[in-house]
């Protein structure tokens, strides 16, 4: 499928390719003295998109991915017009760009979409709004970060630091939202937690917003840092255990969920970090189902798993209020 796709992608950029030329042909029958800059337009039109050995030396990233790149355009309105044809890039613009628009939608119209209790405050809203914040900024960073990355390197630059930003606003805010509910009624304890989490949180900001970081040999170790960063949650979570029983945790902080929705997150940072599967096939998965794409469906993923724990969590305590199990 990965095959034909491919196929499909190289058959409609000739096919454009073709059409332009032909546009030209018929220009110049009819005009013996062209525009120059017409033509160079034109010619401009005729490749769209990039192999490896085509690209600057800013735009190299993964030698695995051997095609489809857009080339530098040193233009804000030529890299948005990306959006329209197919490139390396485009799966990993709207993969991320659709769910934002979704998480955005849900967040304002929370009052609507969320169930509304008797026990409800402004503080539920805020911290559910604060997961739905999150996961936006996340994902309108990451889509923004890969359109506008053809732009210049210092455009590219900029944004690769605002999407590392943006993944650690969803880390925060996931395990801050969480969190609130699994210690409902240990408000102080929860405090501690979310600080806690909140300081690991500027630090892996702080680390990401350096420029070494975002070269290519440290896209290992970037993987690594938010893998580690991600399983702190762990000790908040079972450090409950003092406090409620397993089923209690289980419950109330919806554990499945949330072990689903860091497997996830996991599994996604250690394919980006390996560049499979693109590394064992280099030139394969140039369009479709390179490392980068397969992270960027493993993380909505994880945060649809997520957003379905805190509902749940949340649903769970102001049932229990009613009943007067918890006050």
């Amino acid at each position: 499928m990965i095959h034909i796709g491919r196929e499909a992608f190289e058959m409609s950029t000739l096919l454009e390719r073709t059409n332009s030329v032909q546009e030209l042909k018929k220009r110049a029958a009819g005009n013996t003295s062209a525009n120059p800059a017409e033509v160079a337009e034109a010619k401009k039109v005729l490749k769209r998109v990039y192999s490896w050995d085509e690209i600057p030396e800013w735009q190299r990233d993964n030698d695995f991915i051997l095609h489809g790149y857009v080339k530098e355009t040193s233009s804000f309105v030529d890299t948005f017009k990306s959006l329209f044809y197919m490139h390396n890039e485009s799966v990993n613009i709207y993969s991320h760009l659709i769910p934002a628009v979704g998480f955005l939608t849900v967040l304002l119209l929370d009052k609507t979409t969320i169930t509304v209790f008797e026990t409800t405050t402004w503080l539920d809203h805020m911290m559910i709004d604060l997961f739905f914040s999150g996961a936006f900024a996340c994902l309108i960073l990451s889509s923004s970060f890969h359109c506008f990355k053809s732009h210049s390197l210092r455009i590219a630059t900029l944004g690769n630091k605002l999407d590392y930003l943006g993944i650690c606003i969803l880390i925060v805010t996931s395990m801050v939202s969480i969190l609130y509910y699994g210690y409902y009624d240990k408000f102080p304890v929860f405090c501690l937690f979310a600080l806690i989490t909140l300081s690991f949180g500027v630090a892996c900001s702080v680390v990401s917003l350096k420029d070494k970081f975002r070269k290519r040999e440290w896209r290992p170790y970037r993987a690594g840092l938010f893998v580690c960063f991600g399983l702190s949650s762990i000790v908040p979570i079972f450090s409950g255990l003092y406090y409620y029983s397993f089923s209690e945790i289980w419950n109330q902080i919806q554990l499945f969920w949330v072990l689903l929705g860091g497997g996830l997150y996991i599994i996604g940072a250690v394919l980006y970090g390996m560049r499979f599967p693109e590394k064992v096939y280099p030139g394969r998965f140039d369009i479709w189902g390179h490392s980068h794409q397969l992270f960027h469906f493993l993380v909505v993923i994880a945060a649809l798993c997520h957003m379905r724990g805190v509902l749940n969590s949340y649903e769970l305590v102001h049932i229990k209020m009613q009943n007067g199990i918890v006050s």
